[in-house]
């Protein structure tokens, strides 16, 4: 719960954590924390956006692509 416009508000999160190995030693990973917070009667609408946006996460290989 949390108070935003002087309005109580009922939040929902979702987060998930992605780990990306790094190609020139596999043996070293980051770990990612993409999170969705938001009001628990938008969290239907908007979680589709959120696991759409999830799926584009990419390392940077520094292509310019």
């Amino acid at each position: 719960m949390t108070v935003a416009g002087g309005m109580r508000r009922d939040l929902v999160r979702s987060q998930v954590f992605p780990s990306l190995w790094d190609v020139e030693d596999p043996h070293k990973r980051a770990v990612i924390q993409p999170v969705l917070s938001t009001t628990a009667a938008q969290y239907d609408a908007l979680v589709p956006d959120f696991q759409d946006f999830v799926r584009t996460v990419r390392p940077d290989t520094g292509t310019g692509a």
